[in-house]
């Protein structure tokens, strides 16, 4: 969370908090030209194939169990538009390589500004605080229940740690990322 490395992605002692993230995980280095094209590809060029394609030998061990899934959901209009929400395909394939299933616990209740075109941190803060909340369906589902947090890019990590933040208050007690890129 402090941006520093990890052993096995385990947050650090002292940035731990109550409602915060317990590790995270992350596939590839988003800094690489072709995997920056690859999630340019998946979002922008609304070919979600792609990460079927890119997750086709994933094999994931963290040592941590799960319960399920959850994403980072979009404001319906920018899924509407792209076709797809590319965080939910991720959590899809896998869901289906771990044998777990993807929920649906978190929805986003208001339109936001797209974080990479805020320049800081704060910018980032800003404009995502209380953008999620639970989903209706799922008020009284998540109560002790240990989630894998799925992301396209970890940048800043504003986005995870938000919706940490909202499934940990709901009763979730273990929440882990895991993104694409960082």
């Amino acid at each position: 969370m402090c941006g520093e490395g990890s052993v096995m992605g385990w947050t650090h002692e002292k940035c731990k908090t109550k409602y915060g993230m317990d590790g995270l995980i992350v596939v590839y280095e988003y800094q690489e030209e072709i995997m920056k094209k690859v999630i340019e590809g998946i979002k922008f060029g609304f070919n979600k194939e792609l990460v079927k394609i890119l997750l086709s030998d994933f094999v994931f061990e963290s040592g941590e169990s799960f319960d399920c899934l959850v994403f980072v959901p979009l404001y319906f209009c920018r899924q509407n538009w792209r076709g797809f929400n590319q965080a939910e395909e991720i959590a899809k394939v896998i869901g289906e390589k771990m044998n777990l299933p993807v929920s649906k616990y978190l929805k986003r209740n208001r339109m936001t500004k797209q974080q990479a075109l805020m320049k800081t941190k704060d910018e980032r803060e800003k404009n995502i605080f209380g953008a999620f909340e639970i989903s209706n369906d799922y008020l009284n589902m998540c109560m002790g229940k240990k989630v894998l947090l799925v992301d396209d890019v970890f940048t800043s990590g504003t986005d995870m740690r938000e919706c940490a933040k909202i499934l940990k208050k709901a009763g979730v007690i273990t929440v882990w990322g895991l993104s694409l890129g960082h």
